[in-house]
């Protein structure tokens, strides 16, 4: 009887927990990409020179790089299934931004990162400001 009770607590519980884990990694994606808009920031700053901050959402990754003829990639970081966010959809509007080394871009970005019926926003406009939704 008693292990009738404890399944049963068990069984009710399960959803509500993998939907927390999910909720958590979706707000820590968000936090990380906030983050690496951020470190773009700081890194034009110090290099004074722009940086460029892609969205590939076909593959699920982010990458800072210095804009061409260079083109070296300072970052690259994965938010697909196999890493430790296990996102299944991302999406960015516009797909890349230029960072000035002042702070500023180019233009507003809004990337979405989501799993399932869960997602967040992050945005950052043309005056450097990162705002997570």
């Amino acid at each position: 009887m008693v292990l009738l009770i404890v399944a049963t607590v068990v069984g009710a519980l399960t959803p509500s927990v993998v939907r927390t884990i999910s909720h958590a990694r979706v707000n820590r994606a968000a936090n990380v990409v906030a983050a690496d808009f951020m470190m773009a920031q700081s890194l034009a700053g110090r290099q004074h020179a722009p940086v460029v901050v892609a969205f590939d959402t076909t593959n699920k990754q982010t990458t800072i790089s210095q804009p061409p003829p260079a083109s070296t990639t300072l970052l690259t970081r994965y938010y697909g299934i196999t890493s430790e966010f296990k996102l299944r959809a991302m999406a960015s509007t516009p797909a890349s931004v230029l960072i000035l080394p002042n702070g500023m871009s180019n233009s507003s970005i809004t990337v979405t990162v989501g799993d399932g019926s869960y997602s967040r926003q992050v945005r950052m406009t043309r005056a450097g400001q990162v705002r997570i939704l």
